[in-house]
């Protein structure tokens, strides 16, 4: 992956609308993925600054989209649109990432809570809170982690039930994104490398 020119950011989508059809993404009119599975991530692609028409449709279908949405990319942005359901329509979720990687051996992570009608979430990593009632579509802010392996826990805010816990590995010098997709009671946790990591 390149580094940035002044003119462009780097964008990304998740599909992680729940219905689980495959989908095709058109950016001010143009295809740019085809065939996006749900829990995909695509990849990184260059897109110049300013308002852009992001289009959803159905795999293979043109006729009308399933949400439309104008994001305004700004210079030297990292973001991961997701796709997301929302009052009950398809909508994207612009999800900016931190520029710049952590050099004192340790690592940056946040967390995304993408499960509709989910209530609000702490986040516990060995067995530490590290945020706390995340509500739907929201994301943290960024959090310094030391490198190892962490067992980390999805409780819900309201009466500390755990309701997802996964083992993970956090490597020096990355950024990751914790994001929770699905509906529950069958959700899944991803664990993935933000784009500076790529940039350094």
């Amino acid at each position: 992956m390149r580094n940035f020119n002044e003119k462009y950011s780097l964008v990304r989508v998740l599909h992680a609308l729940v219905s689980g059809e495959e989908l095709d993404v058109y950016i001010d009119g143009f295809p740019f993925y085809m065939d996006v599975r749900f829990a995909q991530f695509t990849p990184y692609i260059y897109v110049p600054e300013g308002e852009h028409i992001f289009s959803v449709y159905l795999k293979e279908e043109r006729d009308s989209p399933l949400s439309e949405v104008s994001i305004d990319v700004k210079n030297d942005e990292l973001i991961t649109a997701a796709i997301i359901e929302k009052n009950d329509k398809v909508d994207i979720l612009p999800i900016p990432e931190k520029m710049g990687v952590p050099e004192d051996n340790t690592s940056k992570i946040k967390f995304v809570h993408l499960v509709p009608e989910a209530p609000n979430v702490n986040i516990l990593m060995g067995g530490e809170e590290i945020f706390n009632n995340v509500g739907y579509t929201d994301y943290t802010e960024y959090e310094n982690v030391p490198i190892g392996e962490y067992k980390m826990d999805i409780e819900l805010t309201e009466n500390k039930k755990t309701v997802l816990s996964n083992l993970v590995n956090i490597n020096p010098n990355r950024i990751y994104t914790f994001y929770v997709i699905g509906i529950s009671p069958n959700i899944d946790m991803i664990q993935t490398l933000d784009g500076a990591t790529f940039l350094q």
